[in-house]
């Protein structure tokens, strides 16, 4: 430790105590890309890294990036107070947040938590009530707005464009170019029908929007937007007020 405080050599000496005398109980966590990984040690014993310079211990099952409900464990969706922790310049270190980090990898989630998410799953189910009250008229300019409040940027008069296209729109960031088709109630033969009207058009896409029924493709132009979609869409976009005065 040539050079090394003391303080620096005792933590490097208790690294490496940690890596060699793991018996498998010990959660290790790191960050690869924009994942959280996390895993245990097997009860292997070291073995000889394939550099020759150092030794190497295997993490029982690889690593893990979900948490035990399979979902992904993206660093936009963790706290900041572990992320920062990415930027850590040593070997490895005491995560601080231990908790925190053991609730979200067995999916737990805060009373706080827990009670927001209640909260939005209850107001996307009374928004999917509200739209099927809807004429289709004002259907019509309620997906009008969450296009354009998406980014998108409207070319056409909705319901005046063309016969098969309610809505015609560009993403100016890219200049892509789609049409909206939108059935208050639909089926998956008379979404066919509008996907074979799609070849020889000027449109990238297609997006098909509908609030009531059932529609699938396998055209991978073609999006197909249900009532659960949308009425999550409205509302991130903030339009739940407009939504309950118009049906008022």
């Amino acid at each position: 430790m040539q050079g090394k405080n003391r303080g620096t050599a005792t933590r490097f000496t208790n690294e490496t105590r940690l890596f060699f005398e793991d018996d498998g109980s010990t959660l290790w966590i790191t960050f690869i890309g924009e994942k959280l990984c996390w895993g245990f040690l097997t009860a292997n014993p070291p073995e000889r890294h394939a550099d020759g310079d150092g030794v190497r211990r295997r993490i029982d099952g690889g690593w893990r990036w979900k948490d035990v409900n399979g979902e992904s464990l993206a660093k936009d969706r963790l706290s900041g107070a572990l992320t920062k922790l990415a930027a850590y310049r040593g070997t490895s270190c005491d995560v601080d947040v231990e908790e925190y980090v053991i609730h979200r990898i067995n999916g737990l989630k805060s009373p706080e938590v827990e009670r927001a998410v209640a909260a939005r799953l209850e107001m996307i189910a009374s928004v999917l009530g509200l739209m099927k009250l809807l004429l289709p008229r004002d259907f019509e300019l309620l997906v009008d707005l969450v296009f354009t409040t998406s980014g998108w940027r409207r070319l056409g008069v909705v319901g005046k464009t063309q016969k098969t296209i309610d809505l015609a729109i560009m993403l100016p960031s890219t200049g892509e170019r789609a049409f909206v088709q939108v059935k208050s109630h639909t089926t998956s033969s008379e979404l066919s029908e509008y996907v074979g009207q799609l070849e020889g058009t000027l449109f990238d896409r297609m997006f098909y929007v509908f609030h009531s029924g059932e529609a699938k493709t396998d055209d991978e132009r073609v999006i197909v937007m249900g009532p659960e979609r949308i009425a999550e869409l409205v509302l991130d976009a903030g339009l739940v007020n407009w939504l309950i005065d118009k049906v008022s």
